[in-house]
């Protein structure tokens, strides 16, 4: 990702860090940025002034540096558009006599992503230094562990968050994209600048992989698949109750209703701050303040003594968890509500109907985003994985498949709609629209009591 705070390009203007990480963004030379042992070779001066930073040429603004991140690397991506729009430095892993006459500095890195890295950090006068850095990696319900422990560590006021949800900088709360390298240090600077202490990091794969993450200032790492190993639970906890040993001794305390349906993931959270020095007691009177993750293993209130939930997973081994999950606090039947995006790997849509059908006693395919794919497409695929074909409900209309789970149910019986968490629209034909699974259910409530 190359916008700076993780805005569109044209919403860029509006969203600069503030005054003075921009007063001391225009002192910064790009020489004292991009240190000697970075560069292979440079042509043009490297003690100019330099306004931005953009990896992304529809973002440059006058006096930035243009940092050429594309896989060919021969520094013409976007060169053409940065330059026209005040580019005066343009690094890359390129020779760099393409922008001879031009009138621009133009350096040769060999890893154009950690250069941009380390040229962040140093630009963002190392953010990552002035906060306490918890990181959440691997598989399987990093999403919801991340959130869980900010709220176990401390306030939002004091702890910010970055995670596949949203971002909360402190001052603000922003959409969620994965960032790249200069929104991750412009994100931490905005957090430093709102007076946060520390924030916890949902720790993307891509960056871990790409390597130019290596040189952040973490507090804590905590990895999920070897946390789930060592004494972490792997299932939920039907009592209502969570209980373990930890080396501090033995920890109980009842599970907040709205967070029943990820008691494994609490039990790791609580772990994980537990460990990192937080007390017991102000683990317990934290875990009380919780609130339910977005989309999550949510529970959806609704009348008629039936649990509805609301959860993210979309792989078949996620699914088949959560479903098994419900399966325990549920003394009734289930009823799965999904359906599978368009324009990626087919092979997983057989398996997650397998895995539904073997969860659920009602499976009600629909639409997910299927974008330019036609969903008839989708659901052949996902029918083929059925063991009974004419048992399984097709419903294309995501809200009308929502209904027709609901209203199947029964006192005791649960519905799960999965696949979306808390996506807020739904991308149909290459269009958005605007569609909550929690929205859903709770329309079609009103429509029940007649408001």
């Amino acid at each position: 990702m190359s916008g700076l705070l993780l805005s569109p390009p044209s919403g860029l203007a509006r969203r600069l860090p503030p005054p003075a990480a921009r007063a001391a963004a225009r002192r910064a030379r790009l020489g004292d940025l991009l240190t000697p042992e970075q560069r292979i070779a440079a042509v043009g001066p490297l003690d100019r002034p330099i306004a931005g930073l953009a990896a992304d040429a529809r973002q440059v603004v006058a006096g930035s540096v243009f940092f050429d991140v594309a896989p060919s690397g021969d520094l013409r991506s976007g060169l053409d558009e940065a330059v026209s729009r005040g580019a005066i430095a343009v690094v890359g892993s390129g020779r760099p006599r393409v922008a001879l006459g031009r009138g621009l500095t133009v350096v040769q890195v060999s890893d154009p992503l950690r250069a941009l890295a380390g040229v962040a950090r140093r630009f963002f006068r190392h953010p990552d230094a002035a906060l306490r850095l918890h990181a959440v990696e691997g598989d399987h319900g990093k999403t919801t562990v991340a959130h869980l422990l900010r709220g176990l560590l401390g306030t939002s006021a004091e702890l910010g968050l970055l995670s596949s949800v949203h971002h909360d900088l402190g001052s603000r709360v922003l959409p969620a994209t994965i960032p790249g390298p200069l929104e991750f240090y412009a994100l931490l600077a905005q957090m430093r600048d709102a007076a946060c202490t520390g924030a916890v990091i949902e720790l993307p794969s891509g960056p871990v992989e790409a390597g130019w993450m290596t040189d952040v200032a973490w507090a804590s790492r905590l990895d999920l698949r070897a946390a789930s190993t060592e004494g972490g639970s792997a299932g939920p906890a039907p009592s209502g109750t969570l209980r373990f040993r930890w080396a501090g001794g033995d920890f109980s305390a009842p599970i907040p209703e709205g967070l029943r349906g990820v008691s494994a993931q609490l039990e790791l959270a609580v772990r994980a701050a537990l460990e990192r020095g937080v007390s017991p007691s102000t683990v317990g009177a934290h875990l009380r303040q919780l609130s339910p993750v977005p989309g999550r293993g949510e529970s959806v209130a609704v009348p008629g003594g039936f649990d509805v939930w609301v959860d993210a997973a979309d792989r078949p081994e996620r699914l088949a968890y959560f479903l098994s999950v419900v399966r325990a606090l549920t003394p009734g039947r289930v009823a799965l509500v999904m359906g599978c995006p368009g324009e990626c790997d087919p092979s997983p849509r057989p398996r997650l109907t397998r895995a539904g059908e073997q969860g659920a006693e009602l499976v009600v395919l629909t639409a997910a985003d299927s974008r330019g794919e036609p969903l008839e497409g989708i659901l052949r695929d996902m029918l083929q994985g059925a063991a009974c074909p004419g048992a399984i409900r097709c419903v294309p209309d995501r809200r009308a498949a929502v209904a027709a789970a609901l209203a199947w149910a029964r006192p005791g019986d649960a519905v799960v709609i999965a696949g979306r968490g808390a996506e807020a629209f739904q991308r149909i034909e290459r269009v958005a629209v605007p569609c909550d699974d929690r929205r859903l259910v709770r329309d079609w409530v009103r429509g029940r009591s007649g408001r």
